[in-house]
């Protein structure tokens, strides 16, 4: 009597014996779904893409704790892509490629008008008054969606006074502007 060997048995073997071959067949059947899981995760494509990556790397360099009996090879693959997704997702690389991009491009919109008729409430003139700080406050809060916490961090200066500064650079804009408005 023969004994019939399961594909993914087989396919397993292939892979802990290094073969090539075995990756690039994984690969070509299970990289769609596989990403898929990664990208309903992060909902960002190169993450999602250098995740899936990694995922097979991990594939590769541990295939010898796959274990047949707690369940398919697909289902271990998904686990390693979905933790995978997840500690990206916790990354700092992550947290920061979803930010926007700098202020200036906004800021230069306004300021490269030549027609003042195209300034109507002025905010160029206000951007140009407000200061430094102010605008980079104004930039990493707004524009590129950190929060206080992450701008205190990154900036080495107390949560109190980024929200204090921003909050006085908010008000000195809207003052600036309503003068028009009187």
């Amino acid at each position: 009597m023969t004994k019939s060997i399961d594909f993914n048995t087989l396919l397993v073997k292939r892979l802990r014996n290094r073969d090539v071959t075995a990756m690039d067949y994984l690969y070509e059947h299970y990289s769609d779904a596989l990403y898929g899981i990664i990208y309903r995760t992060l909902k960002h494509t190169e993450i999602a893409e250098e995740t899936l990556h990694d995922v097979f790397i991990k594939i590769w360099d541990q295939i010898e704790s796959y274990d047949a009996s707690k369940g398919t090879l697909f289902t271990w693959m998904y686990r390693i892509a979905r933790n995978r997704a997840i500690d990206a997702r916790r990354s700092k690389d992550f947290k920061t490629a979803d930010k926007s991009d700098d202020i200036t491009g906004f800021v230069d919109m306004f300021e490269s008008s030549s027609n003042a008729e195209e300034d109507y409430i002025g905010l160029s003139g206000v951007l140009s008054e407000i200061g430094e700080m102010c605008k980079k406050l104004i930039q990493l809060n707004f524009f590129m969606g950190y929060s206080h916490a992450e701008i205190s961090k990154n900036e080495d200066m107390a949560l109190g006074t980024v929200k204090t500064r921003l909050r006085n650079c908010l008000k000195d804009i809207k003052l600036k502007l309503s003068k028009d408005f009187e």
